[in-house]
């Protein structure tokens, strides 16, 4: 008998529940669901008078001195409230502190004008997370204000490849006080070198003094921002494990005069090899008990990704893995899926179905599509929900700012004639009992160009329709016999060429 929607909309929602259940909650450690990281453009960029605010679509956001607080919030965070994002990361320093930006644009605020931001987000029971990134380079491009502060100007000798007396009087200055051209600078070079005991003494030194300011319910050390702390043939995991430990005692110092517990979170490389390779020896702080949560990975590759690793490592120690899921991936060049509603979706349930204990949001600066973060969070509408799967690009990774960290996906595939090739995607709805399921396979093609064979799960897929566009040829289908192919999990897609074949996108699309 063939099941009925309310049948699988059950069995789809106890196993994900029940799989939530056996995993490490984040509310076991007083953790929110839902964590949502703010970089704080929406302050910094009104302080020095930035006309536009950044979004990850492109949208046009003009951005003013900020009159009230009621003003401010507008840009993201009051929307962002009434949604099912009870956590808040706010990136707190980016350069220099939040505490030393300039006033004169956001007097409204306060003479701390993060400290009316965190008493507003803290009603009603949320939380807030002091945001540490580890190793900003937005300074190699930007020569804002908020970048350079005194730090950065008086202690060059502190970055990883540090420009010369000559270079920083004839090139630097004259770039950051607005009379020249911005220098030639080597990706990374800016970074600061944390084998330099100043280095670290900064970084603890801006967490003393934001857990004595605020009253805080966590911090994230963000190491994704930038991964890169040692040069190549120096990086020794010891030094900033020690770091770590150094951090968790300040932090365990703060519960006990806070009366309450502060977190401590981190956001981490694809996987923890990678993690290891920079310098991360994540399961040593886990082993010493210093982590109440894992932010795993960069947060643009799902079906691909290494975030079993993570929730292995993590619930090993009974800490609770955050998946991560970076807006500002979605439509952008070698991203195979667009910013589309069931991208977004299917990019969820893919971090749901691989274990994830909850979500970490990054980027997700579009206020139209906040009211998804109540589907993300709740199975029972997630599964009734259209949704479409997709293979991830293989991203140039060398040129993408992640230094050996980011998982990559297995697009483009380049098959030859003759040749045979195998993908796999993992899809979580049941397609056998979904109204429709669509599979669309893009290649791209010159003329005569003649799609390989398809195979999803053994099955050869016949009369798929064919459709050419000017460099390329989409092959779909949506049949029963796909519904009966496809599998809740990872499906295998396989593909035979008579010639010369680049597949470029593939995606499957579910209407529950």
């Amino acid at each position: 008998m063939r099941p009925t929607r309310l049948t699988v909309l059950c069995v789809f929602s106890s196993v994900l529940l029940f799989a939530q259940g056996a995993r490490t909650a984040p509310a076991s450690r007083g953790l929110p669901l839902i964590l949502f990281n703010n970089d704080s453009d929406d302050l910094k960029w009104a302080a020095y008078g930035h006309e536009l605010l950044w979004s990850p679509t492109g949208e046009k956001i003009p951005i003013k001195p900020i009159r009230s607080l009621e003003e401010y919030l507008g840009y993201r965070i009051g929307p962002l409230a009434d949604t099912a994002a009870k956590g808040l990361a706010y990136c707190g320093n980016f350069g220099l502190p939040v505490w030393e930006l300039k006033r004169d644009r956001i007097s409204a605020l306060g003479e701390d004008p993060l400290l009316p931001i965190l008493q507003y987000w803290k009603r009603d029971g949320r939380a807030f997370y002091f945001s540490m990134r580890m190793n900003d380079i937005h300074h190699e491009t930007f020569n804002w204000p908020h970048l350079w502060g005194n730090f950065q100007r008086e202690n060059r000798g502190l970055f990883l490849k540090p420009p010369s007396d000559e270079q920083w009087k004839t090139q630097f200055l004259p770039w950051l006080d607005g009379n020249g051209k911005k220098p030639t600078i080597a990706p990374a070079s800016l970074a600061y070198d944390y084998s330099r005991a100043d280095v670290r003494k900064q970084f603890l030194s801006t967490l003393r003094e934001a857990s004595r300011r605020y009253n805080l319910d966590g911090v994230e050390l963000d190491w994704l921002r930038y991964p890169k702390f040692f040069r190549d043939s120096e990086v020794n995991a010891e030094t900033i494990t020690a770091f770590v430990g150094e951090v968790h005692a300040i932090l365990a110092e703060t519960a006990r005069s806070r009366g309450h517990a502060v977190r401590l979170i981190s956001r981490l490389p694809d996987s923890p090899a990678k993690a290891l390779a920079i310098g991360l020896d994540v399961e040593t702080w886990l082993k010493n008990g210093w982590l109440d949560a894992v932010i795993g990975g960069h947060g643009g590759i799902f079906s691909a990704s290494e975030l079993e690793q993570w929730v292995e490592l993590g619930h090993r120690f009974r800490v609770p893995v955050y998946g991560a899921l970076e807006r500002h991936h979605f439509g952008v060049r070698g991203f195979a899926g667009t910013a589309s509603a069931e991208n977004l979706r299917a990019a969820v349930a893919t971090l749901w179905h691989k274990g994830a204990d909850g979500l970490y949001l990054f980027n997700y600066y579009t206020r139209s599509e906040y009211p998804l973060l109540d589907e993300f969070a709740d199975p029972s509408r997630l599964v009734r929900a259209p949704k479409q799967y997709f293979l991830e690009g293989n991203l140039d990774v060398s040129a993408s700012g992640s230094n050996g960290t980011r998982s990559v996906g297995p697009l483009p595939v380049d098959l030859k004639a003759g040749e045979k090739a195998q993908v796999s995607l993992i899809v979580v709805d049941d397609a056998a009992a979904a109204k429709d399921v669509q599979l669309e396979i893009v290649w791209k093609s010159a003329a005569g160009f003649a799609p390989p064979t398809v195979r999803v799960n053994g099955q050869e897929m016949t009369g798929m329709k064919i459709s050419a566009g000017k460099s390329s040829i989409t092959s779909s289908i949506s049949s029963a016999s796909l519904k009966k192919a496809l599998i809740r999990g990872k499906n295998q897609f396989a593909f035979e060429a008579s010639q010369p074949a680049l597949l470029t996108a593939l995606s499957v699309r579910i209407i529950p």
